[in-house]
């Protein structure tokens, strides 16, 4: 723990400061109190927990003093707060085979719902990009944590010709390498065909998920 205003703790002097002129306060008290032949019969007359009792007034006094001093300095303390680095990129599957109603009501509409209930379940923070792919692959959404933006982007797909899940993959790293320094960009010309294929450590992967139907 640290103090924001450290200097505010020489308030603390005051604590015992005050304990003079209480004692003092006592002993003027005495001077007038009744004499007794026996200070014991007194004593004997007193409940015990009254000869304490006198002097919790002053006690919280000096108590409530203290915690308002610590207060006035500032405590602060520095904590790590885990953050979630995580950048995900949904790459959905929009040919037209994903029309086909064998999984009802299709196979996009399943795929899509998927999807949005794979956003809802993330962390709040984390990163999701959306790739759309069919003929060829394009980054619909850059990631973001706008949990609205990539929902609405999921319910507007609409299907076209093809099946690129090569070029699909490629385009979720590049979007992945757009935010997280670690990542290489893939560095493909997406239209040579002869450039698709990679050596396996042409690139550190991130998170990609395909939801696509093959």
């Amino acid at each position: 723990m640290i103090f924001l205003w450290p200097w505010l703790l020489l308030l603390f002097l005051l604590v015992p400061l005050l304990i003079g002129p209480y004692i003092l306060m006592l002993r003027r008290k005495r001077k007038f109190a009744v004499r007794y032949a026996s200070v014991a019969l007194i004593r004997e007359a007193l409940p015990r927990y009254a000869r304490w009792r006198q002097h919790l007034p002053f006690a919280l006094f000096l108590t409530a003093v203290a915690l308002l001093t610590m207060a006035v300095a500032r405590p602060a303390a520095q904590i790590e707060v885990p953050l979630s680095r995580t950048s995900i990129i949904l790459a959905l599957d929009v040919s037209r085979s994903m029309c086909n109603v064998d999984v009802p009501p299709n196979r996009l509409t399943v795929a899509q719902e998927a999807a949005l209930g794979f956003i809802e379940d993330q962390a709040d923070g984390t990163q999701i990009g959306i790739v759309a792919f069919a003929g060829f692959a394009q980054l619909v959404v850059p990631p973001t944590t706008d949990k609205e933006i990539l929902k609405e982007a999921v319910e507007s797909f609409t299907t076209s010709f093809g099946t690129a899940i090569g070029s699909a993959t490629l385009e979720s790293i590049d979007a992945i390498a757009t935010i997280n320094p670690d990542i290489q960009f893939s560095g493909v010309d997406l239209s040579d065909v002869e450039n698709e294929l990679l050596a396996q450590d042409a690139y550190v992967p991130d998170i990609i998920v395909l939801l696509t139907d093959g």
